[in-house]
């Protein structure tokens, strides 16, 4: 199927109830038993309730032999015992059983897939939802009651959805977090909170295209759309960090101005003005380097400085610190002075 162009292959997992033919359609775009069990597992929440009879085809997802005998597959195996459900898989070549659980695909293919453009998975899975609730909500062609109506005639003799933990039955990745709070999955990194640094965390694949990292505990701490970009994304506690930084330091270059001018008065203002026209933002360096001669000169003798310079018109800290002169120091400051040569 087409998305923004591009030919991505899909594959749909579909689950009817038998009485009411209500549906329910998922997708993936991997197809292994997780994707499998998944799928049936998101129907079963949807309905509300099970069916204790699971009629099924024979991939090898879920069937790994089909003869004189039937060999489930593990995993699939397990999932049915831990919900009570009885599997049956088709005969093979018999056309009354096959055609049940394939003919239902040709109906999405010819009045749903056919000619259809996405520019992405999540507008893919919202068409795809809003097509089945249609159906589930017109008269069946051979019934002629809506599935959601017969529903609830049906749903007394489905069976209570167990309250089981299904996470053994889904495989997860270990990875470790980077010490800026990053884990690399299929090629790309995802941001998780920094108290997970340097920490072990397990990543799962849904379905192909959605990722979910647990912590140690096996509890969820992110959950997105698989990406295929190579560029770092933010970090949402990296921006708030700098955004608390850049604060602070703007705060700090205010006080420092504000300092400038309480200790100068109005020459200080005057100078803060010119220094901001010919040096712009350059103007906080200034600004402290000229402070700091309070270190070894007296206010008065700074503010004389300033004042010729606001004369000539040089607005620069070179400026300021070739006018004053050891005559314009305080007694103790000139000790200072002369003690470091």
């Amino acid at each position: 199927m087409p998305i923004k162009g591009k030919k991505v292959k899909i594959y749909l997992h579909q689950l009817i109830l038998g009485y009411s033919r209500k549906k329910f359609c998922s997708f993936s775009l991997t197809i292994n038993t997780s994707d499998i069990i998944r799928g049936i597992k998101e129907g079963i929440e949807n309905f509300g309730a099970l069916a204790p009879d699971l009629l099924i085809d024979n991939p090898k997802q879920m069937v790994i032999n089909h003869g004189d005998f039937i060999r489930y597959n593990d995993e699939f195996l397990k999932f049915c015992g831990l919900y009570g459900i009885e599997p049956s898989p088709c005969k093979p070549y018999r056309a009354r059983t096959k055609g049940k659980v394939e003919r239902p695909f040709y109906y999405v293919q010819e009045h749903f897939l056919r000619g259809l453009e996405v520019e992405t998975l999540s507008e893919f899975s919202l068409k795809l939802k809003d097509f089945i609730e249609q159906y589930n909500n017109r008269p069946h062609s051979k019934l002629k009651e809506k599935p959601n109506e017969r529903f609830w005639k049906e749903i007394e003799f489905l069976k209570e959805i167990p309250k089981t933990e299904l996470s053994g039955l889904f495989k997860m990745e270990a990875r470790k977090v980077s010490n800026d709070g990053y884990v690399s999955f299929r090629g790309a990194l995802y941001p998780v909170s920094m108290k997970h640094a340097l920490t072990t965390v397990f990543c799962e694949n849904i379905s192909g295209f959605r990722v979910k990292i647990y912590d140690q505990k096996k509890e969820l701490i992110f959950e997105n759309e698989i990406s295929d970009s190579k560029e770092r994304p933010i970090h949402p506690e990296h921006e708030e960090m700098n955004s608390k930084f850049l604060a602070k330091k703007q705060k700090r270059k205010r006080d420092l101005v504000e300092k400038f001018i309480v200790s100068f008065s109005d020459i200080g203002e005057q100078y803060c003005q010119g220094l901001k026209k010919e040096h712009t933002t350059n103007i906080y360096w200034h600004v402290s380097e000229i402070m700091a001669y309070l270190d070894f000169y007296s206010v008065e003798s700074v503010k004389e400085a300033l004042n010729k310079c606001l004369e000539i018109g040089s607005f620069h800290k070179n400026s300021v610190g070739r006018l004053l002169s050891v005559e314009g120091l305080k007694p103790i400051d000139r000790e200072i002075v002369k003690c470091c040569g």
